[in-house]
């Protein structure tokens, strides 16, 4: 992937994880990550004492998955979950954040997900990266017309466009998973049990690769579509 600046649209701070390896790899090569949470994490609270700190609390890890991955700078937008849909000022605010990142490549949800605010994800992060390249919504900044799209989870088809190796960062989303102490009984293992699945893939080094899927609709001209061979 011989991109200068990427950004991961993600409807919750967590969502990103399937391409840790991926960031993490693309950011030690000098490549700019930039994140784009879609939503604020204000229901993703398993204890009811939490409910009125939660959204700090998701800020505050979401910083600190930013540290393991190598992540640049990330906007998260205030939106409640469980609440996104595809309105205009999303929308706007959306198109604003990729006319500010200029990304080369955008990395989103894709299509088949049964979690509403997901699919919302997958929607407004497509229209807002063809509207950015678009002489519309002038106040937002000047035009950018970001090359490829790629779903990077919530893809239920076959055969990936790209195959990219992560070898020797395979721990990545194991690290990441550990800063998200306010997830851990959704995911069902603690900070510890993370820290120690990273060392692990740390000490045997499997070999290791994360899959995504090209949006050919978005493919402008100058910018052949990537070899399926």
């Amino acid at each position: 992937m011989d991109y200068e600046r990427i950004l991961v649209f993600g409807a919750h701070a967590d969502d990103e994880f399937p391409m840790a390896g991926t960031m993490a790899k693309l950011a030690d090569q000098g490549v700019e990550v930039y994140v784009c949470t879609m939503t604020n994490g204000n229901e993703g609270y398993p204890k009811p004492e939490w409910r009125d700190n939660i959204v700090e609390m998701r800020r505050r890890e979401a910083a600190e998955a930013d540290q393991v991955l190598g992540v640049a700078r990330r906007w998260i937008l205030d939106v409640e979950d469980m609440g996104l849909t595809l309105t205009k000022a999303t929308l706007k605010e959306c198109i604003r954040i990729v006319r500010e990142a200029r990304p080369h490549a955008v990395f989103t949800h894709g299509p088949h997900d049964r979690h509403g605010d997901h699919l919302a994800t997958h929607t407004v992060s497509v229209q807002a990266t063809w509207h950015a390249g678009e002489p519309v919504a002038a106040e937002l900044g000047p035009p950018w017309r970001t090359p490829h799209v790629y779903y990077y989870k919530s893809c239920t088809l076959p055969l990936p466009s790209v195959v990219f190796d992560t070898t020797g960062y395979a721990h990545k989303a194991a690290e990441a998973r550990a800063t998200q102490v306010s997830q851990h009984t959704l995911f069902r293992h603690t900070k510890e049990e993370f820290l120690a699945e990273a060392e692990r893939i740390k000490r045997e080094r499997p070999a290791a690769s994360e899959r995504f899927w090209i949006v050919e609709t978005n493919v402008l001209p100058g910018f052949l579509p990537l070899s399926k061979d």
